[in-house]
Formats: C-alpha cells, sequence, structure tokens
C-alpha cells in the first residue's frame, strides 16, 4: 500500500484532462482518515475503505496488516496510541435523550491490543459504570503498563450490569464526572481525581500524578485553575473563553488557552503560580506535543508552519516539509520528528498522505483522500480578502470550476457552520469541489465570529447571529462581483447548520440576492432553539449563556431573535428552498426544518424536503453523504444551471 516517492516530488501527477467524476467521488467518506504513527515509529494505524469495506488498521511501515477489525457502520472519532502494543478508539452512536430532548450522541472508547487482536470497551467489567465515557484526559505507559485517564459518571444505587445506552435519571444522583485510571492489561479502574459541580478540566502528569485542574462557576462567570488547593490562576468570562490544556513544556507547568481578552494567548502556569505566554499574538492554530510524554513541543502558525521551542526538532520538520507545496498538515510524528506523517492538497491534489523518513531519505504516499478525483478535475483553491460593510476586514475561500474562465461564474455560497469557532481554509473541501466539478464558483466566508482570527474577530461574532454575521457572507459575494469572478445574479446559497441557518436567512431575513437556497440541519426558530438549548444544559449553565449571547439576548441593543428567524419570516422568502435534515441529529432538532417547512408551505412558499434516516449532524455516513450531495446539486441545477 505504500509506494516510494521521491523527497523532491510534488503531489500531483500528470493527466490527460478528463471528465468530471460521478458525484460518488466526493461523497464517499475518505479512503483514508485518521493516521498516526505509534510512539515507537514502528507501525501506523488508520480508519480507511479495504476492497469496499471500512477497516480500522494497524500495520508496520512496511505495509504489513497486524491487525484490521471492521469499522463498517462503525462512528469511529478518534484513535490514540498508549504503546505500540495498545490504542483507544473513541465510538460514538445516538439515542434518545433524557425527558422530551430528541436524540444525544453518546461515546465511548474501546481498548484493542493490537498483538492479541482482543478488544473491549472500557468499563464494560465494572458494575459501578455504565459502558460510557465524557473524555480521554491523557495516556501514559507507567511502570511498563500502559493506562488510560479518562471522565466518567458513576452509576450510584443502580442494579449491576453494563450496556451502552443513556443514563436514567434513576441511576444517578449526581452529573459531574470523576476522573478514572484505568489499566489497561487487566482492565482495572480506580478512580485519579475526584471531581466536583464545577469541574471543566484535569491534566496529569506522566507519572499518572494530577498536575492540576481547572473549575468553571457559571452563576458567577469565574474560571479558575487549581494545583492541589492551591489557587493558580482566574479568569471571568461569561461564555468561559478560557480552558486548560494539558501540560506545558515540563511535568510540573500547565497550559491554558486564554481568549478573554483582546488577543488569543497560550499560557504556561508553573508550580507557583509564575505565568509565561508562549506564543504572543492570534496566530497559533495548534499546540504539537510529544506523543510519548504528552509534554508541550511546539505550535502550529497560521496553518502552515510549525515552529518547535528545540532547534534538533525544527531542523527535523523543515527538512520533512520543505519538499511539498500546497497546504500542508502534520498529522503525527515520532517524539524525534526523524519520522513524519504529513497530509497535502492543493493543486492537482484531493488530498495526499505521506510518510516522511528523515533516516532513510524516503517519502511515501501512504493514500489518497479521494482518489477517483482526477488531478485535472480539482478545481484551484485561493485565499480571497475582501472589507465588510463596516469596514471590517474579512476573508474567505474561493473553489473555482476546472476548466472554465474565471469570469462571470454562476456562484454557490457555502458558509461554515458553528457560528462561533470553526473556520475555513483554502484546501480540498469535498462538498466545494463537487459543486465545482458541475460547474460552479463556490464561496465560502469566514464571517466575523470565525475562529482561526484571534480572540477579537471571533468576539466579535456575539451578538450578531442573522446580523453583520449575515452581512459579511453578502459582502463578500458583492466583493466577488466587482471583481468580475462571479454573475451576482446567478448565486444560490447553500449550508448546513448555521450555515444552513445562513441560506435560510438569506432568503429571508435578506431578499434579492439567491435563486434557491439549501439548508442542511439548519435552525429556523432562534426562541425555540434556545429553549431547546436551555432546558438540555440548564438555564444559567455556560452552555446557556453562551447561545443566548450568540444569539443577541444578553447583547445590549440587538434585536429579539425572532426578528432574524426565518421560520417566522417565511412569508418573505424570495426563493426555493431545499430543506435537509437527519433523523439522528442531535445538535438541531430536526422539529427546526419540519417547522420551516411547515411555514413555508403555510406561505405557498416552493420547498422540498429531504429526510436522511439515521444520519447525525456530521453527515457521517457515505451513502447519506452522496444522497445530500445529489440532492442539493440536482437542486441547485435546476434553479440556478451552471450552462
Amino acid at each position: 500500500m505504500l509506494a516510494a516517492v521521491a523527497l523532491a516530488m510534488t503531489a500531483g501527477w500528470a493527466a490527460a484532462a478528463t471528465a468530471p467524476p460521478p458525484l460518488e467521488a466526493y461523497g464517499q467518506l475518505p479512503a483514508i482518515e485518521m493516521i498516526s504513527l505509534s510512539p515507537s515509529g514502528q507501525y501506523m494505524v488508520s480508519v480507511g475503505d479495504v476492497s469496499g469495506k471500512r477497516y480500522l488498521l494497524v500495520r508496520s511501515l512496511a505495509g504489513e496488516v497486524r491487525l484490521a477489525v471492521s469499522a463498517e457502520g462503525v462512528k469511529v472519532r478518534d484513535i490514540t496510541w498508549v504503546d505500540d502494543g495498545h490504542v483507544l478508539v473513541t465510538v460514538s452512536q445516538t439515542g434518545e435523550n433524557y425527558g422530551d430532548l430528541g436524540r444525544q450522541e453518546y461515546f465511548a472508547i474501546i481498548s484493542i491490543d493490537t498483538v492479541a487482536g482482543k478488544s473491549h470497551l472500557l468499563f464494560d467489567k465494572d458494575p459501578r459504570f455504565i459502558a460510557l465515557s465524557d473524555g480521554l484526559v491523557a495516556t501514559y505507559v507507567i511502570g511498563a503498563k500502559p493506562y488510560a485517564f479518562v471522565w466518567n459518571v458513576p452509576r450510584e444505587g443502580a442494579p449491576t450490569g453494563s450496556r451502552l445506552s443513556g443514563r436514567s435519571d434513576a441511576e444517578f444522583t449526581r452529573w459531574w464526572p470523576d476522573l478514572y485510571r484505568i489499566d489497561l492489561t487487566s482492565n482495572q479502574v480506580d478512580l485519579a481525581a475526584k471531581g466536583n459541580p464545577n469541574i471543566e478540566s484535569w491534566a496529569v502528569n506522566p507519572d499518572g500524578g494530577i498536575a492540576g485542574y481547572s473549575n468553571f462557576y457559571p452563576n458567577t462567570s469565574d474560571w479558575r485553575l487549581y494545583r492541589g488547593e492551591t489557587e493558580l490562576m482566574a479568569r471571568s468570562s461569561p461564555r468561559q473563553l478560557t480552558r486548560l490544556s494539558g501540560l506545558g513544556r515540563s511535568a510540573d507547568t500547565m497550559l491554558v488557552f486564554d481568549q478573554s481578552g483582546v488577543v488569543d494567548q497560550w499560557i504556561e502556569i508553573g508550580g507557583g503560580g509564575q505565568t509565561q505566554v508562549l506564543w504572543p499574538g492570534d496566530n497559533v492554530t495548534g499546540v504539537l506535543r510529544d506523543p510519548v510524554t504528552g509534554l508541550v513541543t511546539g505550535a502550529e502558525i497560521d496553518d502552515s508552519s510549525f515552529k518547535f521551542f528545540d532547534s534538533g526538532l525544527q531542523a527535523n520538520i523543515d527538512a520533512a516539509t520543505k519538499p511539498f507545496k500546497g497546504r500542508i498538515v502534520v498529522d503525527s510524528t515520532t517524539s524525534a520528528v526523524d519520522k513524519v506523517i504529513l497530509h497535502t492538497d492543493g493543486a492537482g491534489d484531493s488530498g495526499t498522505y505521506y510518510l516522511v523518513d528523515l533516516r532513510s531519505h524516503r517519502a511515501d504516499i501512504i493514500a489518497n483522500d479521494y482518489a477517483d478525483v482526477p488531478a485535472d478535475q480539482v478545481g484551484e483553491v485561493r485565499g480571497v480578502n475582501y472589507t465588510a460593510a463596516d469596514g471590517m476586514a474579512l476573508d474567505g475561500v474561493l473553489t473555482l470550476p476546472p476548466g472554465r474562465p474565471q469570469k462571470n461564474l454562476p456562484l454557490v455560497v457555502l458558509p461554515h457552520g458553528g457560528p462561533i469557532g470553526p473556520y475555513d481554509q483554502p484546501h480540498f473541501d469535498w462538498m466545494a469541489q463537487a459543486f465545482a466539478s458541475s460547474g460552479y464558483a463556490v464561496f465560502q466566508p469566514n464571517y466575523r465570529g470565525s475562529g482561526g482570527h484571534g480572540a477579537s474577530f471571533q468576539n466579535a461574532g456575539f451578538g450578531e447571529w442573522g446580523r453583520k454575521m449575515l452581512s459579511d457572507i453578502s459582502d463578500g459575494v458583492n466583493a466577488l462581483a466587482q471583481q468580475g469572478v462571479i454573475d451576482p445574479k446567478r448565486a444560490c446559497i447553500v449550508g448546513f447548520s448555521y450555515g444552513g441557518y445562513a441560506a435560510l436567512a438569506g432568503v429571508t431575513v435578506q431578499q434579492g440576492r439567491y435563486r434557491c437556497a439549501v439548508s442542511g440541519s439548519g435552525v429556523s426558530d432562534l426562541p425555540a432553539m434556545l429553549k431547546w438549548e436551555e432546558d438540555r444544559y440548564g438555564a444559567g449553565s455556560a452552555d446557556d449563556k453562551f447561545w443566548k449571547e450568540a444569539m443577541g439576548v444578553t447583547v445590549p441593543g440587538s434585536p429579539p431573535p425572532a426578528s432574524v428567524s426565518p421560520a417566522k419570516l417565511a412569508a418573505r422568502a424570495d426563493a426555493p428552498v431545499l430543506l435537509i435534515h437527519g433523523t439522528d441529529d442531535s445538535v438541531v432538532p430536526i422539529v427546526q426544518s419540519q417547522e420551516m417547512l411547515d411555514a413555508l408551505q403555510a406561505a405557498h412558499k416552493p420547498v422540498e424536503y429531504l429526510i436522511t434516516q439515521g444520519e447525525d449532524h456530521w453527515l457521517s455516513k457515505s451513502e447519506t453523504r452522496v444522497l445530500t450531495l445529489k440532492a442539493a446539486i440536482d437542486f441547485v441545477e435546476r434553479y440556478n444551471p451552471a450552462d
């Protein structure tokens, strides 16, 4: 499965002009995902396709398969090496929530012994617990034994037994988790740290000791960092904009990510409370850690470069990444950074994973994400800069249709979800590329509130849901029209989650801009969504405060959320609407699309509705991804033909 290539080669390949591939080539899940090196660098793990089936594979770097486990129909969310003989696989499934709150995603962790080929759910043999997990905090080898440190809420006063299912009120008398240490060889579960009603996170030392923990107090909006009983740091923010992010550069330090000020800060806290800002400004997009000790070794800067504190590690990462062009993401390294798994995409590259071995001076292609998309059918992707109506500097991503003149193109606007925090970068996006293959320019705006642009830019989105966040999108369309790249009279808007809301708002709150709108898992009734969030997380909780501020409820001068709710404004809809929603959506309840459908039909507006059975909020299944993609492109082509 490994094809050798010289280090000097780029990720593109020469090919004759080809016809656009079928939409299945884009809609299928990537052929390989979640790939990483074992701590020794002798093995790699991944989830991917083998002969049309989905497997979790553990193999040597020479390609010899050590373990193959069927992942068909399994929602794998994360894979973590503990040592060369053990991996932890986080999976999820959808079930009923408590009371009348719809669907809920439940997470569990599977421990796999890669040598013996055995696996089990963590907590499944201990009658004190249900075999669920509230999160993996750390993994270490201690005294030659592999351990996992995992959050969980104990079953108190409930019958014995175990099951992967929802927790009932009868089984639990409290909801905050404790931290447990699990010996992965014996499955022994021991309490590592007692939780409390305000616990946010723990940091664990490589020897298994607790370095510290953080609490958030919703009633006062205070965040506190502790080592034992000693308070080391305090911040105040109603939106919980400060978080503990594990250990720092040494076992006696912790790393805190703080967005409570005007710029992002990654702050290292010493044992005596002394602080040091490791990276000033807003340009850190990821923290690099040693795969064995979990200690901070460096950072990813501006999604494009990697800065290590150690000069030797820096020299190695520079040597590993220098031969490649386009966007580069480092997915995994050894402690010495002498072996690196990296991912590229860009011109002629629909996504390629490489194994770079500096000792042997080789770079081997591991696999391609979308091998059925030919090089000449990868649309050009570039960043675009523009200015909002109020003068704020904005940017976005433009994907262009292959083989077409870059002038007066039909447009699909594809805003991201979130809306606070996520952002788009110039890279191969499967949905954007699918629309581009059908002849459309695709614009993905980073409206205010998007992440990756610093604290002040992200915080500017609060209170602007359906307001300036929405006009930021149309300001980008205007800028592209002024450049002559797109025809503003031939535009549709397509989005999912908040992007789905933006699509609905684009033809109700706004008017006269789009020929059609496709809303996937979109919010249509803001007051109803706020009530659902409040019922789910509790009035006054951090989540409740976050969403109320995001939607403007607690922002002075903001109009009431109902005034920018598409379901309340359905009579204003000035373009046909396609609604898409999965029955297993646990983030935006399906009733949000059903209410919009009812409102549009009552107003005698053209609307279509696609329900995807068994699909969640993230389009986790290939079959429903393909179904969704075909329905969306067919709808856009009917109302906004590319030719």
